[in-house]
């Protein structure tokens, strides 16, 4: 019985322990909520202070690198000014990217920042190697790009064809060029004409006809011609025709510069 009445004592003093403890547990709690409503207001304040530091870093300069030549610089400046006092740390590089790339004479563009305050803008032009038509040009790439108020480089030969014969056509300029070369001709304008037949004209204001059977061959047979030709022959010559399995038709000039056919 003295056991039981100790044990019961110790239980009655442990629960009037937890009891006193209760009201300290609750303030204890209550400091725990106050702390974090504090911590939650304080991260709200830090994060608009953050936003307001960074909508207060604008960007003040663009600078354009690459090597340009035909670029127009008014155009690219009117297309890169929005994004002056645009956000240094928002402004999408992307964007940036796809607007320089989106003027005729920029083949592929770049985009970088640098602190604290400067937008670099890399460029790198197409390079023509033809004109395309009367108002079209042909880059390295084989790409067919209009490019407004330019004229036709008067340096570049012209091609004539379907778009979808540009690789085509180009692959055929630079054989015959090679050929060509041996007596001191260039084609100046090159058309592929339904792809039955080409139709050159040189530097020195002759036209080549040749079909599409054996071309290259019946060039090298018209190079072989051309050099038993006299200086006066061949100022003379207007047109050659070399569509023929075993020869040719020339079309001379007259003495007044017209042409007549032999």
């Amino acid at each position: 019985m003295k056991g039981q009445n100790q044990a019961t004592v110790k239980s009655a003093q442990r629960n009037q322990q937890s009891a006193a403890q209760v009201p300290g547990l609750g303030r204890i709690r209550l400091l725990l909520i106050v702390l974090l409503l504090v911590l939650i207001a304080a991260g709200l304040v830090v994060r608009q202070s953050l936003h307001n530091w960074l909508e207060q870093n604008p960007i003040q300069q663009i600078n354009v690198v690459g090597d340009l030549h035909h670029v127009d610089q008014d155009r690219l400046k009117a297309a890169l000014a929005p994004y002056v006092a645009d956000n240094f740390f928002t402004v999408n590089l992307e964007k940036v990217k796809s607007t320089a790339e989106s003027l005729a004479w920029i083949d592929y563009a770049d985009a970088k920042k640098e602190w604290p305050d400067t937008l670099v803008v890399l460029l790198h032009e197409r390079i023509p190697v033809a004109n395309w038509g009367g108002n079209e040009f042909l880059s390295q790439k084989g790409e067919i790009f209009s490019a407004e108020h330019v004229q036709p480089d008067p340096n570049l030969p012209t091609f004539i064809g379907r778009q979808e014969q540009a690789p085509v056509i180009a692959e055929r300029f630079t054989k015959m060029q090679k050929i060509l070369s041996e007596i001191g001709l260039s084609v100046k304008k090159l058309e592929l004409e339904d792809r039955v037949s080409w139709k050159a004209q040189l530097n020195n204001g002759l036209v080549l006809v040749v079909d599409e059977q054996n071309s290259l061959e019946k060039l090298k047979r018209f190079v072989q011609l051309y050099t038993l030709f006299t200086d006066q022959q061949k100022q003379q010559l207007s047109k050659v025709d070399l569509r023929y399995e075993n020869g040719l038709a020339i079309k001379w000039k007259k003495n007044d510069g017209d042409t007549d056919a032999a």
